[in-house]
């Protein structure tokens, strides 16, 4: 036995995450595959999502400090290389195990736009604003990390300076909730498309369903 990680439910990215899976346990995605897609929402968790944080959690410590820059450099490129990981390929591979081909929410905006006029076609049960919110993140931060990632980190495309703002502990901070925030939106909303006829996944709000219920989100039946 060995101690995973120091990281634990009293951070919002681990108990939304885990709340995944109690939302897939109430799907129509049953048996072997049920057991893949919980094998690949872990997967997110822990070679995605933890170690994205414990750069997040070095970004923290290293405020004040005078650091060598290459050392300061790390941290964030860590950082965000890592969070692509998690938000591109293992939220791709999760939204597979599930039935869903999403590629095209990280190609570029011609593919893009085809594939999300393909995807609304084959899922018409889709939410209506479902483009709006492909379309919000890529234009508020998902194309600027995928530049960072994969143009600057990867292929030396740019300059530093032209990026400053990955280099910037408050802005990392944010792009770490809006993050992981969006990747458990995403598998939500694909496992909202594999419920049991009238019965719907809703955001928990104090004000409607009243106080005291643990989680984000929870069920709602036609009739009840």
């Amino acid at each position: 036995m060995a101690k995973l990680a120091d990281v634990g439910t009293d951070e919002a990215f681990v108990r939304e995450n885990l709340e995944l899976i109690t939302i897939l346990n109430g799907t129509l995605i049953e048996g072997k595959q049920r057991e893949e897609v919980k094998g690949a929402i872990g997967t997110i968790q822990i070679d995605g999502l933890i170690p994205t944080f414990l750069e997040l959690r070095g970004i923290r410590e290293s405020r004040g400090k005078d650091l060598p820059l290459v050392d300061k450099f790390q941290l964030y490129e860590d950082f965000s290389r890592k969070l692509w990981k998690a938000y591109k390929d293992l939220t791709q591979r999760a939204a597979k195990a599930m039935g869903f081909d999403v590629g095209f929410i990280w190609q570029e905006e011609p593919k893009f736009e085809e594939g999300l006029k393909r995807f609304r076609v084959e899922w018409p049960a889709l939410p209506t604003e479902f483009e709006k919110f492909l379309r919000d993140t890529r234009s508020e931060w998902q194309n600027e990390l995928s530049k960072f990632r994969n143009g600057f980190l990867e292929h030396q495309e740019g300059n530093r300076k032209d990026f400053a703002k990955f280099y910037d502990a408050q802005f990392v901070e944010k792009l770490f909730s809006d993050g992981w925030g969006m990747i458990v939106d995403l598998l939500v909303i694909l496992m909202s498309l594999r419920l049991p006829p009238r019965v719907h996944i809703v955001l928990h709000d104090d004000k409607i369903h009243g106080p005291g219920w643990p989680n984000r989100y929870r069920w709602e039946i036609e009739g009840f």
